[in-house]
């Protein structure tokens, strides 16, 4: 038995109405007839009513309510798909993640990396494919990254990929997986080209500008016996631990075309050679733009990009500004529409482009630093005169230590103070500003130079073309904070030079999705907008592949446990039902998610 609820107008006021219903099954099918009408109950009422409701229908015993009656004379219709269950025992167990691993593995294949892997890295006596090994180390790079061990042990039994790949758990060992990764390096260069026209007929890209950046990834432990680890300058500010260098090619939407690499103490100059010619060598050398940064330039690096056949867009070193000291005070100077407060002015020297570019917000920053500095080391240099004056510093030498450590501190206002300290006794601090430097500095403030050998590119075209290095930039935080890139663990440099792989291939992934995701138009909701606050409440924005396999990896695939009336036990795995959110995920990205992967079983 239960209370239904009843409501009716009269005379503009709401009323409502209750009554004690029962459900009977019938021949016909399930029906309910009143009991008693109550009439109007106040709260108090209604919930004794309810404990009523609960006591008669559980003859006294606080338990469940039972919805319907085991009744054996209710036959059951002559059908399969349908028995008689004991509600007491329904259950649900081995919940597992399965959303994003779905949409990861969906993204593999799309690419056709299944295939791409198997054959460049065929099954030999193994009894399990290697593909399906990089297929799961790709997918937990994406997913929920992880070292070895713990993918081995944790990890993949926690997840729905045991039922997509058909890999059993047990198979998915830490040895299994480094077996594959010392396999994997031999086939990277064939894999990357198969991979480049995969994503060239996928998206039509064009592979005619490449943009090639640097960075670094720092080791966690010593790693004595990892020929690649070793000390250098750290882009992660680790100066402690050793490090490899990792460089990377990507097209102008992002996709990544190839990567090296490299010994901790690699400077970036000594790369650019190495990596065109690689380029050049597997993908063919023809009229590609490369658009790298200032670390690039050298002599050496611009005789040999000057060779015929190569173009480039660089960014010149900042002592190179003051090559420009007239230009930058002069008028001639063009407004970007879609960036107003960037300016640039082109040059024409000998056979080369040279774009001065100057950023209002850059200007503000710089001015800011400088004077900050400078009035840090005027005020340092006047606590160092009272206490010389004072006699309390009395000593050359002493004098001269506190002179260094001002300028070490002060580095951006060192070059326009001339400091002095007499040799008698007592020793005398004075100093001096040089207003002509200072100015000088103040009119080079937000301004950078580039340079470029293609000819007939306008200002805009050159400045927005090496804006793009903003891609291989943003390439970089997702491989070190979304697939976690860093720190490596590996003690031999051909397996970190494996996982080096493993996160570019899944960087592939992450940037199909975000190409797949803005084409479909996908943007975050604002489920509780603020419309008090107008224009500065929130807007909706372009959905990551961040918050797509957030909201998808709340979808999990799990074991419904049933027991019939005649002891039968039923176990049912079933995947959830997507929420509103996830479904209008799935719905742009053109994926629909399979309720059940396998048949029903019986325990």
């Amino acid at each position: 038995m239960f209370l239904r609820r009843y409501s009716r107008t009269k005379d503009r006021k709401t009323h409502t109405y209750y009554a004690l219903v029962e459900s009977a099954r019938t021949e016909a099918g399930p029906r309910q007839h009143v009991v008693a009408y109550l009439g109007e109950l106040n709260h108090d009422q209604q919930c004794r009513w309810q404990r009523t409701v609960g006591i008669y229908n559980r003859q006294g015993d606080y338990q469940q309510l039972r919805l319907f009656p085991d009744d054996d004379q209710i036959p059951v219709p002559d059908d399969p798909d349908v028995v008689r269950i004991r509600l007491g025992s329904v259950g649900w167990t081995n919940a597992r993640r399965f959303g994003d691993i779905y949409l990861g593995l969906w993204l593999w294949k799309l690419l056709h990396l299944d295939e791409i892997v198997d054959r460049h890295l065929p099954q030999g006596k193994e009894t399990i494919r290697p593909a399906d090994i990089v297929a799961i180390e790709v997918i937990n790079r994406l997913c929920g990254p992880c070292s070895e061990f713990a993918l081995a042990e944790h990890w993949y039994a926690s997840t729905g990929l045991e039922d997509l790949l058909g890999v059993p758990d047990s198979a998915v060992t830490k040895d299994r997986l480094y077996r594959t990764l010392d396999r994997l390096l031999a086939a990277q260069e064939a894999i990357e080209e198969d991979l480049k026209a995969r994503l060239g007929t996928l998206f039509q890209l064009e592979y005619d500008l490449l943009l090639y950046d640097l960075t670094s990834t720092y080791f966690e432990g010593l790693a004595a016996e990892n020929d690649l680890a070793h000390r250098g300058y750290s882009r992660d500010h680790r100066s402690d631990c050793k490090q490899v260098v990792v460089a990377l090619v990507v097209t102008r939407e992002g996709f990544p075309l190839a990567h090296l690499t490299l010994a901790g103490n690699t400077q970036d100059l000594q790369t650019v050679e190495t990596i065109v010619t690689q380029v050049e060598r597997r993908f063919g050398k023809s009229q590609r733009i490369w658009v790298m940064d200032r670390g690039m330039i050298s002599k050496e690096s611009l005789k040999f990009l000057r060779q015929p056949g190569r173009l480039y867009v660089l960014a010149c070193r900042r002592g190179e500004l003051a090559g420009f000291q007239r230009e930058l005070q002069r008028s001639g100077w063009q407004r970007l529409p879609e960036n107003p407060e960037v300016e640039v002015k082109l040059i024409r020297r000998r056979r080369e482009s040279y774009l001065l570019a100057r950023s209002r917000p850059r200007r503000k920053k710089e001015r800011a630093i400088r004077r900050r500095q400078r009035r840090g080391l005027a005020r340092g240099l006047r606590r160092l005169e009272q206490l010389i004056t004072t006699g309390r510093l009395k000593s050359r030498d002493k004098i001269l230590e506190r002179v260094g450590r001002l300028k070490g501190r002060y580095p951006k206002a060192r070059p326009f103070v001339t400091i002095t300290v007499s040799k008698g006794k007592p020793a005398q601090l004075s100093w001096s500003w040089n207003v002509a430097k200072f100015q000088a500095a103040l009119a080079r403030d937000g301004a950078y130079v580039l340079r470029s050998n293609q000819p007939g590119w306008s200002a805009r075209s050159l400045w927005e073309t090496y804006m793009q290095l903003t891609v291989v930039e943003h390439a970089f935080r997702v491989l070190k904070s979304e697939l976690l890139l860093r720190p490596v663990w590996h003690h031999y440099s051909g397996r970190t030079q494996a996982h080096v792989m493993i996160c570019v291939l899944a960087y592939a992934l992450w940037k199909t999705l975000d190409h797949l995701a803005k084409q479909a138009g996908l943007e975050t909701e604002i489920r509780k907008p603020e419309r008090r606050w107008g224009n500065a409440a929130p807007k909706p924005r372009p959905m990551t592949p961040e918050v797509i396999l957030r909201e998808l990896g709340q979808i999990q695939i799990g074991d419904i446990l049933l027991e019939t009336t005649d002891g039968r036990n039923l176990v049912l795995r079933r995947v959830a039902r997507p929420k509103p959110e996830q479904a209008r995920i799935l719905a742009a990205l053109k994926l629909k998610i399979p309720e059940r992967l396998s048949p029903d079983r019986e325990m």
